[in-house]
């Protein structure tokens, strides 16, 4: 590998350990911030609700941005953007919300930016590339999850969150270097004669499969340890199996990407998440509190839904053609997938406190998992997105 391409390759693993960990830091922390600011309840889950509504609003016109100022340059703004969020919302209500914001912007560029700079610069090495990136993704949101709230004990949660600050402004002087590989997408309608990726069936299914992943993974993540409580869980058993939802995860990260890279179809990759995520939700089903038995069903979620993740984002770069293509797709995908994700925890939410039970709400996420591998299978069964 060219030395240029040593320090690409450290940023954009860089750039996975920034992208979650400012998000997933947040619920454990959310009494302290609560007491803070005398915030009300309703308020608490706009710190969530925010970054995903931008990651629907603003993923679309990302290729567009970044044809007029290069990937590598967008890239940097949004480190900077994200840096002023972290740092800037430990001061005040309107500032927590403002920053809140601007981190939501800055990773809403990132992840659709970073797949089309794995195309562009790795054309070859697509899967090794995006293991590293989601592995290192889902490790420190893990960490983020798992350390921000005994660290919040002993430093504050304010000094926790400015930490984050430090860590994405290293992170953006260690991308530096990697600006003079700046390249300007051009749009692919115009690149290779296509239609409009938003007029392309093969874009609709793709957005489809990636819109369900991201409602099961983050109503997931929302309600587990709820329902884990209602099972008879402790409270801080319930958090501890939350974090093995992400932990187990960790050996998906690096490997189904590599995978999906390496072989001709993934049939049989798909058929294997559906088959996890289909006995994880059904195993909720059984009022069981028996901690093996819950533990399993958190690594089955927990793999099913970083391999799904994992794969939307190689297939991203597989099944397009250039950068262009794949920046297009993940933007119009993202888009879709993060509203979806934004709305369904929530009403979820609302279903359970009309229902007070957990049965028809995992029956549902069972059929919407079928629907997701039907449209995997579509997606996978096409030479590129824009057949």
């Amino acid at each position: 590998m060219q030395k240029r391409y040593r320090w690409l390759l450290l940023g954009i693993i860089s750039l996975g350990t920034s992208l979650r960990m400012p998000l997933t830091a947040i619920p454990p922390i959310l009494d302290n911030i609560q007491k803070s600011f005398q915030l009300p309840a309703s308020l608490l889950g706009s710190l969530t609700t925010i970054p995903l509504l931008c990651f629907a609003v603003l993923s679309p016109f990302v290729p567009r941005i970044a044809s007029i100022l290069g990937n590598e340059v967008t890239i940097l703004i949004a480190l900077l953007v994200l840096t002023l969020g972290n740092f800037t919302r430990v001061f005040s209500t309107n500032l927590l919300l403002i920053g809140t914001l601007f981190i939501g912007i800055a990773i809403a560029f990132t992840n659709v930016l970073v797949p089309a700079i794995i195309t562009d610069h790795f054309p070859d090495r697509i899967g090794p590339i995006t293991s590293l990136y989601t592995f290192s993704m889902t490790l420190f949101s893990a960490i983020g999850a798992g350390a921000s709230a005994p660290l919040a004990v002993k430093f504050g949660w304010q000094g926790v969150l400015q930490s984050l600050a430090i860590f994405t402004l290293l992170i953006a002087v260690a991308w530096l270097p990697n600006l003079r590989l700046n390249h300007r997408l051009l749009p692919p309608a115009i690149t290779a004669g296509k239609a409009s990726v938003w007029r392309t069936p093969g874009a609709w299914w793709m957005t489809l499969t990636m819109g369900i992943q991201s409602l099961l993974f983050y109503t997931i993540l929302t309600w587990l340890p709820k329902i884990m409580i209602s099972r008879g869980l402790p409270q801080t058993t319930a958090g501890l199996m939350l974090g093995l939802f992400q932990v187990a995860a960790l050996p998906a990260a690096y490997l189904v990407p590599r995978y999906t890279a390496r072989v001709d179809r993934q049939q049989r990759l798909l058929w294997l998440i559906g088959f996890l995520f289909i006995c994880g939700l059904a195993g909720l089903l059984i009022p069981s509190h028996a901690i093996w038995y819950l533990t399993l069903i958190c690594i089955f979620l927990g793999v099913a839904s970083t391999s799904m993740f994992g794969l939307c984002m190689t297939l991203f770069s597989l099944k397009a053609t250039s950068a262009a293509e794949t920046a297009a797709i993940s933007g119009m995908a993202q888009a879709m997938g993060y509203l979806l994700a934004a709305v369904g925890p929530v009403s979820f939410g609302l279903v359970y406190g009309w229902l007070h039970s957990w049965t028809l709400l995992l029956l549902a996420l069972i059929l919407l998992t079928v629907v997701m591998i039907v449209a995997g299978l579509v997606v996978e069964g096409k030479k590129t997105i824009f057949d």
